[in-house]
């Protein structure tokens, strides 16, 4: 018993430490390039942040597929 209290007490430090995270991390979505404000995606990376990843092809924009949860650049 008291080995279960000490891991569910380690594990509420844990979570006191990431309050609010900004992102899951290894999820992504759709964002603008920072610098052009061409479409492209982003990855949330181990902090809880999200980087943008890259951008879409010309004449193409970001679409985000909730079934798979992955981003898409479509025409």
């Amino acid at each position: 018993m008291k080995t279960i209290f000490t891991i569910l007490t380690a594990l509420v430090v844990v979570a006191a430490a990431h309050p609010n995270p900004g992102c899951t991390p290894a999820t992504y979505g759709c964002a603008k390039n920072p610098s052009t404000g061409v479409d492209g995606w982003q990855v949330c990376d181990v902090t809880h942040k999200w980087v943008y990843a890259g951008d879409c092809p010309p004449k193409t924009h970001c679409h985000f597929l909730e079934a798979n949860g992955s981003p898409y650049c479509i025409p």
